[in-house]
């Protein structure tokens, strides 16, 4: 099953302060999980009911309000800066549990499989996925300076967008161009046998 890569980048974007200083800490889940459960062929796979549809279309409402309110107040200062793509941080990670608490557990557990095929190499970035693969410390810092690298340079693309310097579409593709050359770096810290690992990880 493919899913529509610009959906989950949208989401990953909308979790970042234009030019906000890329200092926060990897999560489980790097995108947002009320919009991808939003797609339309995820929740097909995933057989939601008419009330969970309904739930999760409304949580998605809120969190992408609540989150334009955030970016809304356009931080100036670094820390003002620091302090939205905190609240964008933490505002993810609440209704993401949100969203996952509507599943029940063979949904969720089928979720966490299409959310790995979705997000390819950039779910290196989850502890979790980093303890299945037993990283090295090194490696781990290897990832981490790929993640912050990958964060301040889609920060500089939303900041482009919302000086009106590029276009929708343009940002989407440059978002793309962004997310592939962090995949392949992230896969080049793999050794072989944790690649064949990853890649049974990232099967259907």
């Amino acid at each position: 099953m493919k899913f529509r890569i610009l959906t989950i980048l949208a989401a990953l974007a909308l979790t970042l302060v234009p030019q906000a200083k890329a200092v926060t800490a990897a999560v489980e889940h790097p995108g947002s999980v009320p919009v991808l459960l939003g797609v339309e062929k995820v929740r097909d796979e995933l057989k939601l009911n008419s009330l969970q549809r309904a739930v999760l279309d409304s949580l998605r409402a809120e969190y992408k309000n609540a989150a334009r309110k955030i970016v809304a107040t356009n931080p100036s200062t670094p820390e003002q800066r620091l302090d939205a793509e905190k609240q964008l941080l933490a505002l993810n990670a609440r209704y993401n549990e949100r969203a996952l608490s509507t599943l029940n557990t063979a949904q969720r557990a089928k979720f966490m499989k299409i959310e790995r095929q979705v997000l390819g190499a950039l779910i290196l970035y989850t502890p979790s996925v980093q303890k299945e693969l037993a990283l090295t410390p090194k490696q781990i810092q290897e990832v981490e300076k790929i993640r912050l690298a990958g964060l301040k340079a889609v920060g500089k693309i939303n900041g482009k967008f919302e000086a009106g310097k590029i276009g929708y579409q343009e940002r989407l593709d440059l978002l793309r161009a962004r997310k592939l050359a962090s995949s392949e770096a992230l896969l080049k810290v793999l050794t072989p046998a944790q690649k064949a690992e990853f890649a049974k990880l990232t099967s259907k």
